[in-house]
């Protein structure tokens, strides 16, 4: 064994039995643990894993041979991140557990750093959290907490289940929503949802193409006059109302989210100008309803040819 450093009052024949001791103890129990990992790792060999299979084996098997459930899962979540050829033996599972995810790991565990509080050059846990950028076991200052929440919420499945949780607090809500960044970042994935809403009942639609007409007029049904008789109204008709849903729909789901206080004059002006030839378009509408005339206007017409040549 090399050089030891000495607590104060021991002689070197006294320290040097306890830390080989402890360190054969150690090595024991990282090998249980690591075998512990390995027997889950095993038990879903030729198994599905995709939904839910991997929990469910892991909480049976806990109870099954006694050991908590969560701590089943660390060992199996830190046995697969390092086969069983990349280990190293004689460093402890801490360590492992410590470097399981940096991506360099295999490579980094091969050299024992240089340990300043035992002047040894050995993996310790503590020389593992800091190559894991976490230097502390207990973090002391804004920076190391934001860095271990950062490495222990990896996975984007916890990262939002803590978002939902957190912001039901309401000083936690007020900061977020008086950071610009957030709110922007906040109405944009508003945006990718609806979106991707929108889309998935546009696929639905392709998917059943006769029954486009049928929805057509309960959308109709749901917007208009009751007295329309939607079994006679014309197709026409039928689109337009159909038109005046989805646009009712969408500002619906869109103005909600509208904070003026955030846009510049060029933003505002874009948006009132399109306000403006939506309600041309309006008047349009409702002169060729009521006289039957649907040529449109000079005014109008030079709108729409602007439009067409952006």
């Amino acid at each position: 064994m090399a050089t030891l450093t000495l607590p104060p009052g021991y002689t070197k024949a006294e320290w040097e039995p306890i830390v080989r001791k402890g360190r054969k103890l150690v090595k024991q129990n990282s090998s249980i643990q690591f075998a512990l990992g390995d027997l889950v790792i095993e038990a879903l060999v030729g198994h599905p894993r995709g939904h839910g299979e991997v929990t469910q084996v892991i909480e049976l098997l806990a109870h099954q041979i006694g050991i908590n459930v969560a701590t089943l899962r660390s060992h199996y979540a830190i046995a697969s991140q390092w086969p069983e050829e990349k280990r190293r033996a004689d460093v402890c599972y801490s360590v492992h557990k410590e470097l399981a995810y940096v991506r360099s790991r295999y490579i980094l565990i091969r050299k024992d750093p240089y340990d300043p509080i035992s002047k040894e050059n050995r993996w310790t846990v503590n020389e593992a959290q800091k190559v894991a950028n976490h230097a502390f076991d207990t973090p002391s200052n804004k920076d190391e907490r934001l860095a271990r929440t950062r490495r222990l919420l990896h996975s984007d499945e916890d990262a939002a289940e803590v978002v939902k949780e957190m912001i039901t607090r309401p000083e936690v809500r007020s900061r977020v929503v008086a950071d610009r960044r957030s709110r922007s970042l906040l109405r944009e994935a508003q945006y990718e949802h609806w979106q991707q809403v929108d889309h998935e009942i546009e696929a639905e639609a392709e998917l059943a193409p006769r029954e486009d007409a049928e929805e057509v007029e309960e959308v109709a049904k749901e917007t208009a006059a009751p007295a329309v008789d939607y079994k006679e109204a014309p197709l026409e008709i039928l689109r337009l109302i159909g038109s005046f849903a989805s646009f009712f729909v969408s500002m619906q789901r869109i103005i909600p989210e509208v904070h003026a206080q955030d846009y510049n004059e060029e933003t505002k002006a874009a948006v009132l100008d399109n306000v403006h030839k939506a309600r041309m378009l309006l008047d349009w509408c409702e002169s060729a309803i009521k006289t039957g005339r649907t040529d449109m206007d000079k005014a109008l017409a030079s709108l729409l040819e602007d439009e067409e040549g952006e």
